[in-house]
């Protein structure tokens, strides 16, 4: 018994040793301190990058600003109250908040940011914060410009850090950049990441009939409160404007979009110097050739487009919509031209037409080269002043096939005609009329049925299939709730 024990203790003193001979032995082949020395002398090579990186938002940080919007609740009896009887008696006593940022590009306290960060809010709601936590209340609203979604703002003072625009012409992709601003109300961060894409379009879901977009893609991490805010290059340049950001969450998911430096600094000058933009335009509405575009039409592919249209190439723009009384009409475009050059610029896409007549001066005289019917022609073009909006206008529409149109809400629909408003008894009314509806469609789940006759779509009257297909292209680019009005059956909302 007692050499047992004896065995089992020399056994346990053994195996002790054992492990603890394997685990000095497992620590030795991991030398430390070896490592630790080749870091350092690595570290000799990334530490001029590590310090670019360091001194950037050392640089940028003083032109950054955070922007504070918050809209007061109103009283029961306070005067400035909006009298709304369709809105909930509680809605405006809460507080509406937002969050944005902006860049100084002048030392005098000029600011510029996204209109959307501002656009809903007067100057006495909107409180800026500098880079050294100091508080500005007393702001001015010195110009918007909707169609690039920017604005300038000013605030008391001089002597202020303006941040120096870079080109962004030179922006290549896989460029390193740096975005500065206020995410979710946290001052003064930082993010970085590279130009994923260029020239991106149609990043604004709610498009503008005069919208100018031309937007670098980045995935450095871009949230709400970043808007307005600086994406810079490694040289501390502002090479574009931080506006939105693609998400199902709410939250960043390394698909950001900023600005291209280019058109915000045309637009920083004319509003300081003006208050206003003034542009000419034409009145068009086009689509690069490209295979989605194609399908949108009805064709396969870009190349059945290529063949339909006798085209030798993809390149320039097609026209969809020609809008009444406008240059373009004047001028004799038509829907289905395609534009391939203008003023001597070879035009390849939107953004190249874009361009020229964002460049163009009011009254003045632009030849037009277009492809019409596989036959070149040239047309010549008087830019007037862009107005406001095309409100009363109308405007003709290619489509592929003289048919009813059909949506993916599960309607086809046609215009009244006036023997078909004669037949049914509908003379003296305006609107589409349903004809034939899929139900197993949000239109069939919402009991819209052939014969209906759709007079509205949200608040906006309907006269025929052209404005019924662009409203609800619209609402649908904007993943916003359809609403329409039907004779005799009132709203239904289609979902």
């Amino acid at each position: 018994m007692k050499n047992e024990k004896k065995f089992l203790i020399v056994l346990s003193a053994a195996l002790f040793l054992f492990l603890n001979i394997r685990v000095v032995f497992a620590k030795q082949t991991i030398n430390a301190e070896a490592l630790r020395q080749e870091l350092l002398e690595l570290e000799k090579y990334t530490k001029p990058l590590i310090e670019i990186f360091q001194k950037v938002p050392e640089l940028v940080k003083p032109s950054v600003v955070s922007l504070i919007t918050e809209k007061k609740p109103y009283g029961d009896n306070h005067p400035s109250q909006p009298e709304n009887p369709d809105q909930s008696p509680h809605a405006n006593k809460i507080p509406k908040k937002g969050l944005g940022s902006g860049i100084i590009v002048d030392e005098r306290g000029f600011i510029l940011t996204n209109n959307h960060v501002i656009s809903d809010f007067s100057p006495e709601e909107i409180t800026v914060v500098t880079y050294d936590g100091e508080y500005y209340s007393n702001i001015k609203v010195i110009g918007v410009d909707p169609n690039t979604d920017l604005a300038i703002i000013k605030i008391d003072g001089e002597g202020f850090f303006p941040a120096k625009f870079g080109n962004s012409e030179e922006v290549r992709v896989g460029d390193w950049v740096i975005a500065i601003g206020n995410p979710f109300g946290f001052q003064q961060t930082v993010s970085m990441g590279i130009i994923s894409a260029k020239g991106r379009t149609h990043v604004i879901p709610f498009t503008l009939p005069f919208l100018y977009e031309d937007f670098f893609q980045t995935d450095a991490a871009i949230n709400p409160g970043n808007s307005g805010g600086p994406l810079v290059n490694l040289r501390g340049e502002v090479i574009g404007v931080n506006t939105a950001i693609a998400t199902h969450t709410g939250g960043s998911q390394g698909v950001g979009f900023a600005l291209s430096s280019s058109i915000a600094q045309e637009t920083v000058e004319t509003l300081i110097n003006t208050g206003t933009i003034v542009r000419g335009y034409l009145g068009i509405g086009t689509q690069d050739i490209t295979d989605e575009f194609a399908i949108m039409l009805g064709f396969r592919n870009k190349y059945d487009i290529l063949t339909h249209f006798s085209l030798t190439k993809d390149t320039g723009v097609f026209v969809m919509e020609v809008w009444s009384e406008t240059p373009a009409s004047k001028a004799g475009i038509l829907p289905g031209d395609i534009i391939y050059e203008m003023d001597g610029k070879v035009i390849n896409n939107s953004m190249d037409l874009q361009h020229v007549i964002r460049h163009a001066g009011i009254d003045s005289r632009i030849v037009i080269k277009v492809i019409r019917n596989g036959a070149e022609n040239t047309l010549v073009a008087i830019v007037e002043q862009q107005p406001e909006n095309l409100a009363g206008k109308t405007y003709t529409a290619f489509r592929k096939q003289e048919e009813p149109a059909k949506f993916s809400i599960g309607l086809v629909v046609n215009d009244l005609t006036n023997e078909i408003a004669k037949s049914m008894g509908l003379e003296n009314e305006n609107g589409v009329l349903v004809i034939e509806v899929d139900i197993n469609s949000p239109a069939g789940h919402a009991g819209i049925e052939p014969g209906d006759l759709i007079t509205k779509v949200g608040a906006k009257n309907v006269n025929s299939v052209i404005e019924f297909m662009g409203i609800i292209e619209e609402y649908m680019s904007s993943n916003k709730t359809i609403t329409v009005y039907i004779k005799n059956k009132g709203f239904i909302t289609l979902k």
